[in-house]
């Protein structure tokens, strides 16, 4: 018992030794701050790309606009935390100013709770994961980030199989365009 303590107590210690110390920088943290446009290894950085995709899916479907205010709250927040990550970065500054755009013409009296139509489906949160890990995991491997792109492609497997169960997305109206996603 006494050896079992000792080591779970080095293993502690090791752990905790190979943290970061606060205010400690790395050796390449100015990249992100210097990168100016590409994909990023940034999971926050694929689910803004998703917004913007189905955010411009919703305004061609004309889908209830007091719905996109509603996601619009949190996709608004991830750019702004991703544009003080990456300040530089000229595609989350013009997603940004897209948002900000749509958001201004929002009725605040818009109804929030009538839901997107299934040709939307931007609530769809299998296939919304499933999108955003497949996207990153090509960048994360790309950026040779293995475990990364390990991870996200479970995540896909996993999603996947759940979006092939019957009844899963019944009315698939207009999933072709979101769908073309997955090819690029």
């Amino acid at each position: 018992m006494k050896q079992i303590k000792v080591m779970v107590a080095i293993a502690i210690v090791a752990l905790v030794a190979g943290w970061p110390k606060p205010g400690a920088a790395g050796l390449y943290d100015d990249e992100a701050k210097n990168a100016t446009g590409g994909d990023l290894n940034s999971q926050d950085y694929w689910w803004a790309k998703y917004d913007d995709m189905m955010l411009d899916r919703c305004i061609q479907a004309h889908q209830p606009e007091g719905r996109i205010g509603l996601q619009l709250a949190t996709s608004t927040k991830r750019l702004d935390d991703l544009e003080k990550k990456y300040p530089k970065d000229v595609e989350i500054q013009q997603m940004k100013k897209h948002e900000d755009e749509i958001n201004s013409k929002i009725d605040p009296n818009a109804s929030r709770s009538t839901y997107f139509g299934p040709e939307c489906p931007w609530e769809e949160s299998n296939f919304a994961q499933l999108w955003v890990n497949l996207h990153w995991a090509k960048t994360a491997y790309a950026a040779k980030d293995y475990q990364t792109a390990l991870s996200c492609m479970q995540n896909v497997e996993q999603n996947y199989e759940i979006m092939l169960r019957p009844d899963r997305m019944k009315d698939i109206r207009g999933l072709k365009e979101v769908g073309a996603g997955f090819q690029g």
